[in-house]
C-alpha cells in the first residue's frame, strides 16, 4: 500500500529532524520494540521506502517542517512551566494537524515489522485531507500534551499507537517533547475545553505534565532500567558526543 506512485523514495517515518533533536551531538539513536525489550542502533531513525514518492513526501514535508520549529519554539519558551496548562497564540493548528495526520497515515501505510497501525477506513480520510485539503468535519483532530523534563531538550519519540480514550478511537505518538492524540472518530469528545484542539485554531491550550507523571516518560525510565543493554548504549553515545564537543570547543 503508498501513495499510488510507482516511483516511491526513502520516506523517513517518524520526521529525520525530530529524531536529530533527540540524537543532539550523538552518532547514535536506538530504535526499540514496543516494550523496549530490544532495540536496535541508528543514526537517522526508521524509514520505508515503498509508500511515498518525491511529490507526495514533499506536500508532507512542508507541514512537518512546520511542527518541527514550532514545537521547538514552545519547547524553548516553557521549558519552567509544569503541572498547570499554557496558552500558545499565533498558531496555524491546521497545520500542526496536517502534520499529525500525516504521521499517522504514514504509519497506517508502512510494513507490519516496522510498526504498521490499522486506522481502517480513516486511512482514505486522512489522505483526502493532507492532498487534498479535504475537511474531515471534525472526524480528525487532535490536542497536545508537554512533556517537562526540566530543559528545552527532547529525548525520544514515540511511534504512534491507536487506543481509546473517553470510548472514542485516537491514535497516539510523540515527537519532540509533545504527545499529539488524534482523534479518528466522528463523534465530539466532550470532556475536553473546545481550546485544546487544533483544527482551526490559532492559539491553543496545552497541559505541561512531569516526565515522570505520564506514559510515555514512564516507559522511557524504565526501560533504561530494565534493560542494561540499552543504558549501555545510550550512556556510550552521549558519552562520546561530550568528548567530541570537547575536542571541537
Amino acid at each position: 500500500m503508498n501513495c499510488g506512485a510507482n516511483d516511491t523514495i526513502r520516506a523517513h517515518l517518524i520526521p529525520q529532524a525530530f529524531v536529530r533533536e533527540v540524537r543532539g551531538d550523538d552518532k547514535g539513536y536506538a530504535l526499540t520494540n514496543r516494550n523496549a525489550s530490544s532495540f536496535q542502533p541508528s543514526q537517522n531513525g526508521r524509514y520505508d521506502d515503498a509508500i511515498l514518492c518525491t511529490a507526495c513526501d514533499n506536500i508532507l514535508g512542508k507541514d512537518e517542517k512546520y511542527a518541527v520549529e514550532t514545537l521547538a519554539a514552545i519547547r524553548r519558551s516553557t521549558q519552567h512551566v509544569v503541572d498547570r496548562t499554557f496558552m500558545v497564540d499565533g498558531i496555524e493548528g491546521d497545520r500542526l494537524l496536517r502534520f499529525a495526520a500525516g504521521t499517522v497515515w504514514k504509519f497506517a501505510l508502512t510494513k507490519p515489522h516496522y510498526g504498521r497501525i490499522d486506522i481502517g477506513p480513516y486511512a482514505a480520510i486522512l489522505q483526502s485531507l493532507l492532498y487534498d485539503r479535504a475537511d474531515s468535519g471534525g472526524a480528525v483532530d487532535a490536542f497536545l500534551m508537554k512533556l517537562h523534563s526540566g530543559d528545552d531538550k527532547s529525548y525520544f519519540n514515540r511511534a504512534p499507537s491507536p487506543e481509546r480514550y473517553e470510548g472514542l478511537n485516537f491514535v497516539r505518538f510523540a515527537v519532540g517533547s509533545f504527545i499529539f492524540l488524534v482523534k479518528l472518530d466522528r463523534r465530539p469528545a466532550t470532556n475536553l475545553p473546545a481550546a485544546a484542539w487544533l483544527r482551526g485554531s490559532t492559539s491553543i491550550l496545552i497541559p505541561a505534565i512531569a516526565f515522570n507523571q505520564i506514559e510515555e516518560g514512564r516507559t522511557v525510565l524504565s526501560a533504561r532500567q530494565a534493560n542494561g543493554r540499552l543504558d549501555a548504549y545510550l550512556q556510550r553515545v552521549s558519552v562520546a558526543a561530550t568528548a567530541n564537543k570537547n575536542l571541537a570547543s
